[in-house]
């Protein structure tokens, strides 16, 4: 019950008396009427019964409101804690009303699909929802900086929201990274004034923009790589023409020395660094041409052996480098050269995962799929595999970009220091052989990555290459005529020297034209035309093509710095051609002259 204060006397209220009061007063009345009482009797009923209607009046107890009812705003809750009386306010309609209003409101605030953040003059956060606590990496109840959230705008990001206040018309939205979370958001950010709040009071809208800043990156990539392509083509194309004049003119010098001479030492060092220089170059031709794979049977231990002592120069001396290779393993059908490279790029990567030191494993194994096996969304099909696993004890690699470490451009390494392409390179190589490549990681304990490749038969041996040694290398090409034509004077001069050493004329030219302006001479005889394919002027193909119209039965050799595969289309309609790539010997390009001119 709920009474008035003022309605209570000691124990008893007032108000109880109404009852009693009320019923003698109607009784007394009644008999009176009833029995034809003097009047005495019937006054003092009526006054008991005018008596019963004014306690009613004065001190009867007010409505009592249940719940869902409304009450007055001066009512109390009363309660009893041990012997005390206790009253508590009892909210108005109006303020229940407002609550509700304001908890639905705050509910549906938080349950945005857009992410909304409300930051003070301060530059704290007052208020942010939930896509925007999940973007921002912000905890239920946290208020910081929002400068501690982000960064990449090119300037603080306190001078930035200063520069939002200050103008009505707010700046364009920026890209951001986002600092903590457990992914690497890239958010736009848009800024304006909060309609509540004190003046300066900003709310920014984020929105992800990760995909498109992906997409974007790797737009860039492909122009710079493709830019960086054409400059490694250009650049091997030149390297090449002074590997073989280097090459040349040291082969011309071993001549003259035999093994007894002690210059003769020297220049093969001079021979065999010049060929490995050459190695180098067709590296860096992969830039500027798509990769050929030219599979042959092999054993990979021969391989990973092989590759030991390049490897161990890779790591340095603070990585260690431990190989256990299986035994009696079966060869598998993959191209040496891309293998090599598949390998290397992943011990490099190790390599940069330990900057403070560490260890690399190579493990070649036996691995038999009894059954179709499912690794990483791919199913391994039943067969024997040869497994070449590359572990390290490095930084390893976080699980929300394992999944993405074979996509093209994706690098987890700083800014700089990656190009995205060597994990995606070595993953095509692999897949292109016919196998498989894994990646497993656990952050901060180490990386492991397994390459399983299809074993060949147990009859499957590597193919040995033989070495034709022909009795008539030592002959003399006397009376044979060739037509050098080479813009590049130290390659023109070995060429020329080292064909006039066995008996061959040779007519020189500079250029295309110069060529075709002798060749206008009917009596000049030419058996055998060396042309270099990229000249200034006309190129070699097209005033070959000139030339042959009136000497149809002439062979042409053509040398280049590119590869054969980037330069083989514009020749390749061209009769009695051959291709001679850069750098060659002195032995290469007579062999290939002997060798076209007996054809």
């Amino acid at each position: 019950m709920t009474e008035l204060p003022w309605g209570e006397m000691g124990n008893t209220k007032l108000s109880d008396l109404f009852f009693p009061a009320a019923f003698a007063g109607f009784l007394v009345v009644a008999l009176g009427l009833l029995s034809r009482l003097s009047g005495w009797y019937l006054l003092a009923g009526c006054c008991a019964l005018l008596a019963g209607f004014v306690v009613t009046a004065c001190f009867a107890e007010p409505l009592v409101v249940r719940e869902g009812m409304g009450r007055n705003q001066s009512e109390t809750d009363t309660g009893v804690i041990g012997n005390t009386s206790v009253k508590t306010p009892i909210p108005t309609i109006s303020e229940l009303t407002e609550d509700r209003v304001a908890a639905s409101i705050k509910k549906q605030f938080d349950n945005l699909p857009i992410a909304l953040v409300r930051i003070n003059t301060s530059g704290l956060v007052d208020q942010a929802n939930s896509p925007a606590r999940g973007f921002l990496g912000i905890n239920a109840g946290e208020s910081p900086r929002f400068e501690d959230l982000v960064e990449g705008l090119g300037q603080t990001v306190d001078t930035w929201l200063s520069a939002a206040r200050a103008k009505p018309n707010k700046p364009k939205p920026e890209m951001v990274q986002a600092k903590r979370g457990t992914r690497d958001f890239v958010l736009q950010v848009s800024l304006m004034d909060s309609p509540v709040g004190p003046p300066g009071t900003l709310i920014a809208t984020l929105s992800d923009a990760t995909e498109l800043k992906s997409l974007e990156a790797q737009f860039v990539q492909s122009q710079k790589m493709q830019a960086i392509g054409q400059l490694a083509g250009g650049v091997a194309h030149d390297f090449n023409n002074l590997l073989t004049a280097i090459s040349g003119y040291c082969d011309l010098l071993l001549l003259r020395h035999d093994q007894g001479d002690p210059d003769y030492g020297d220049l093969v060092q001079i021979s065999q660094n010049a060929n490995r220089a050459a190695a180098l170059v067709g590296q860096l031709l992969a830039f500027s041409r798509k990769q050929n794979l030219r599979p042959s049977i092999r054993k990979v231990n021969d391989t990973l052996s092989d590759l030991t002592h390049l490897l161990n120069r890779l790591l340095g001396e603070k990585v260690r480098l431990q190989t256990e290779f299986g035994k009696h393993l079966p060869c598998v059908f993959v191209d040496g050269r891309q293998l090599e490279q598949v390998i290397m790029n992943l011990v490099v990567n190790a390599r940069d995962a330990m900057p403070d030191g560490g260890e690399v494993t190579i493990i070649s194994s036996l691995y038999d799929c009894k059954e179709d096996t499912v690794f990483d969304k791919a199913t391994v099909p039943v067969g024997e595999y040869v497994c070449i696993k590359v572990t390290d004890n490095g930084c390893g690699i976080r699980q929300d970009r394992l999944s993405k470490i074979f996509e093209p451009f994706f690098t987890s390494k700083p800014v700089g220091e990656g190009t995205g392409l060597g994990l995606s390179m070595a993953y095509g190589i692999i897949k292109q052989t016919g196998g498989f490549i894994f990646a497993s990681s656990e952050f901060e304990k180490g990386s492991s990555f397994t390459i399983l490749l299809p074993a060949q038969s147990a009859n499957a041996q590597p193919r040995k290459e033989i070495v034709k040694v022909e009795a008539s290398r030592s002959k003399r090409l006397d009376g044979l005529t060739v037509m050098l034509v080479e813009d590049e004077t130290p390659v023109r001069a070995f060429a020329s020297r080292a064909m006039k050493l066995h008996g061959i004329e040779v007519l020189e030219a500079a250029s295309a034209e110069l060529a075709l302006n002798k060749l206008i001479d009917k009596t000049v005889h030419v058996d055998i035309i060396v042309s270099d394919v990229v000249m200034p002027g006309m190129d070699g193909p097209t005033w070959v093509r000139m030339a042959l119209e009136d000497r149809p039965e002439t062979k042409v050799i053509f040398v280049s710095g590119y590869a054969e595969e980037k330069v083989a289309k514009d020749h390749a309609d061209i009769a009695n051609a051959a291709f001679l790539p850069k750098p060659f010997s002195l032995l290469q390009l007579i062999d290939k002259v002997r060798d076209l001119s007996s054809s």
